[in-house]
């Protein structure tokens, strides 16, 4: 059975398994093309890049259980609607999954649209339509300008785009068994930090540590 999942790029626990398998999945891919009218010749087309592919989703969240529901803890339709509409506020960067078979969407998505519904007879159930857009990476660029014996030369170059960075926390609590080697490898990445670590907490030897102790740590910035 196919079961299809919503969640959060950067963290795994935030995923809604939509509890209605969608009757019908579209994918969109077109391309930027340019026509032009050939004196004598007529028309022809210049192909362009592609563009960013769409995804539309329709389906309904029930209020109650059902031979047809997939997910075995039901949540009521506004939990899905309302987280929903969250990653959509805050351009959230979504993944789309699909397990039970092959199913050629291998992409990162944000909400482009989304649309809730109600029909007559059907008090409580939700129906729905989210517009999913494909989300790229990108890449900064950068253009010089040289006075070249006064002609303008243009050079063009390519930087990655800064990565998202987050800063480690900044105070640990040791527990049983820590040493500060494995607390700076664990938490800063080097173990050799642990000299550091002493530093900044008064520690005159630095094989003395004890369980529920807080250390304050090196500030450090890592990329997600």
């Amino acid at each position: 059975m196919y079961k299809f999942y919503l969640g959060l790029l950067d963290n795994s626990e935030e995923e809604i398994l939509l509890p209605v398998n969608p009757e019908e999945i579209t994918v969109t891919q077109s391309n930027n093309t340019e026509t032009y009218n050939i004196y004598e010749f007529g028309e022809v087309v210049k192909q362009g890049n592609r563009n960013l592919l769409k995804l539309s989703i329709n389906s309904f969240f029930p209020l109650d259980n059902a031979p047809y529901v997939v997910s075995n803890n039901l949540e009521h339709p506004s939990v899905y609607v309302n987280k929903l509409y969250k990653w959509k506020q805050n351009n959230k960067i979504l993944t789309f999954k699909v397990t039970g078979g092959y199913y050629p969407i291998d992409r990162l998505w944000i909400i482009e649209d989304f649309e809730i519904r109600g029909k007559a007879g059907e008090v409580g159930d939700i129906y729905y339509s989210i517009s999913l857009k494909e989300y790229r990476k990108f890449r900064a660029r950068r253009i010089n300008i040289i006075n070249n014996n006064g002609k303008m030369t243009l050079t063009k170059d390519y930087k990655v785009a800064r990565p998202i960075t987050k800063s480690l926390p900044s105070v640990y609590i040791v527990k049983t068994g820590d040493t500060l080697w494995k607390i700076a490898k664990s938490q800063l990445g080097n173990g050799n930090l642990y000299s550091k670590i002493a530093e900044i907490n008064n520690i005159k030897n630095p094989n003395l540590i004890y369980k529920g102790q807080k250390l304050t740590l090196p500030q450090k910035e890592v990329r997600l």
